[in-house]
């Protein structure tokens, strides 16, 4: 009740927001702002109440806020395309939202009851290891191996000549049943895929050293006919006169469980990667169409002001939308190892001016000043120009969207150790220090207030990074902190062979 409760009140203050508003933006007031009821209905009632709200700010625009009012109809196909829009993002920020929570939802789930096992596995074990200290030396070094299933192997014999009561409960066999199984039957135990590996494991027992403990992960066949995951930890137990082992003395852990959650988690980050592909794809092939309209528009003129108004306002924001979804696509080729590069020989300066090409409207429209050192001699590298290109131009945008208008960036190429250095610096917002070592990291950005209110998905810098990787460098972020501006460092290696040797410098002090 609460996310409708919210749906409700939120529509009808912002419809009277944007109703007193009216003539501020001259009779096409930005429905958009009906967001900011949509998210929060979604994330308290996931994805029918923001629909709902989706779809209730969509009626009101078009009952109250869209021209003619007081109807049903819409006049222009300027409306109609923003209460489309409206309706389109609404929707999917809503589904968006709705499985964000889900996801949230269960992993607290299997946290908690993860936590309540492991838990019980620490209680349970710290009681074994009280009555253990009791013991005499035997009980000395099981305490010492504080695993569960417990055995003692006997290395000439190859048998187990000890076992305790959770390896009966784990593998159903007890200490008879094991001294009837030998040679060939026992190992026939050991899944056949593992066997190579346990036998390669028994062989280094022989050459253990006091205190050294060999761990094995392998499947077992347990006596009702089970494959179990299991963790062996092996150390001495006892020699031979002449220093040779005899006897280790190991302990297993059923992880089967783990094993099974491992696999799920491989599997989700699979379908995750598909999601954002398919999402990336899906969000790509309604902007074609919204582009091409509003080329036309273009091209034969509006003879209204105010549509030619939302024609610009819809443009730019299908611009930022496809920006997003680029953004979405390179993350999702990278992370499935699909991104393709086409390297060749490239002078860095080629790679600066790109980048500059591409950056210097939004750095000259906040009115930043930006100061250029190169090299004069060249930096040759094997390299994908246009993805570098992409690398420094991200991170000038970065540069300039975080920095106050009016603020200074520095980028500076030099050359060091045979590698290219690259260098942006600003006198922007800084970066918090506990946000420093994940910073490269996915959605990084939706951690941080600032960085939502300048927009993006925070994928930017994953995509610096692993083109930067992909080129075999390195890329990494310095801050003092908030308000202290922000430097960030690539290092690109670079074609020896073709360098000069001179070291000048020509510095450009951009208009």
């Amino acid at each position: 009740m609460n996310s409708y409760f919210v749906t409700i009140f939120g529509t009808s203050a912002v419809s009277l927001l944007l109703a007193f508003s009216g003539p501020v933006f001259e009779g096409s007031p930005p429905l958009l702002l009906f967001l900011v009821v949509v998210m929060p209905a979604a994330w308290l009632g996931g994805f029918v109440p923001g629909f709902f709200a989706t779809a209730l700010s969509t009626l009101v625009g078009l009952c109250l806020l869209v021209e003619p009012g007081y109807s049903l109809s819409v006049a222009e196909t300027a409306e109609k395309l923003r209460l489309l829009l409206l309706f389109s993002v609404g929707t999917l920020v809503s589904l968006v939202i709705d499985r964000l929570k889900k996801a949230e939802a269960r992993a607290m789930s299997a946290a908690i009851d993860r936590e309540k096992q492991l838990k019980t596995e620490i209680i349970e074990r710290w009681e074994t290891e009280q009555k253990l200290k009791d013991e005499e030396t035997f009980a000395r070094k099981v305490l010492m191996s504080s695993l569960n299933g417990l055995y003692i192997y006997d290395l000439r014999t190859g048998t187990d000549t000890f076992i305790n009561g959770q390896y009966t409960r784990l593998t159903g066999y007890t200490l008879d049943d094991l001294a009837a199984i030998r040679g060939n039957r026992f190992f026939a135990l050991f899944h056949p895929e593992d066997q190579a590996r346990v036998a390669a494991h028994l062989d280094n027992l022989a050459s253990m050293a006091d205190g050294e403990v060999l761990e094995i992960e392998y499947r077992f066949k347990t006596a009702d006919g089970r494959w179990i995951w299991c963790l062996s930890r092996d150390s001495v137990f006892s020699r031979d006169p002449d220093g040779t082992v005899r006897q280790c003395i190991g302990a297993f852990l059923d992880i089967t469980e783990r094993k099974q959650a491992e696999e799920a988690l491989r599997e989700s980050d699979r379908r995750k990667d598909e999601f954002l592909a398919m999402l990336g794809h899906e969000l790509r092939n309604p902007l074609a169409p919204i582009r091409n309209a509003v080329t036309v528009m273009k091209r034969i003129g509006l003879p209204h002001p105010k549509l030619a108004w939302a024609r610009d306002v819809i443009d730019r924001q299908v611009n930022q939308l496809a920006h997003l979804v680029d953004d979405l696509l390179d993350v999702s080729r990278i992370v499935q190892g699909k991104i393709t590069l086409h390297k060749a020989t490239v002078e860095m300066h080629k790679v600066i001016d790109l980048a500059l090409e591409t950056s210097r409207p939004l750095i000259e429209a906040r009115r930043h000043e930006l100061n250029l050192t190169v090299p004069e001699d060249p930096l040759p590298l094997n390299a994908d120009v246009i993805r570098l290109a992409q690398v420094v131009s991200n991170l000038l945008n970065n540069a300039a969207k975080y920095t106050p208008e009016g603020g200074k960036i520095w980028l500076t190429v030099a050359r060091k150790n045979g590698d290219a250095i690259v260098s942006v610096r600003d006198t922007g917002e800084g970066i918090p220090k506990n946000l420093l070592p994940k910073l490269f990291k996915l959605f990084t950005q939706a951690e941080r207030t600032l960085d939502r209110a300048q927009g993006g998905l925070g994928l930017g810098l994953t995509i610096v990074q692993k083109i930067v990787e992909l080129h075999g460098g390195w890329v990494e972020a310095k801050s003092d902190g908030p308000g202290k501006g922000s430097e960030f460092i690539v290092c690109l290696p670079v074609c020896q062979a073709l360098v000069g040797t001179a070291d000048g410098v020509k510095r450009q002090q951009s208009r």
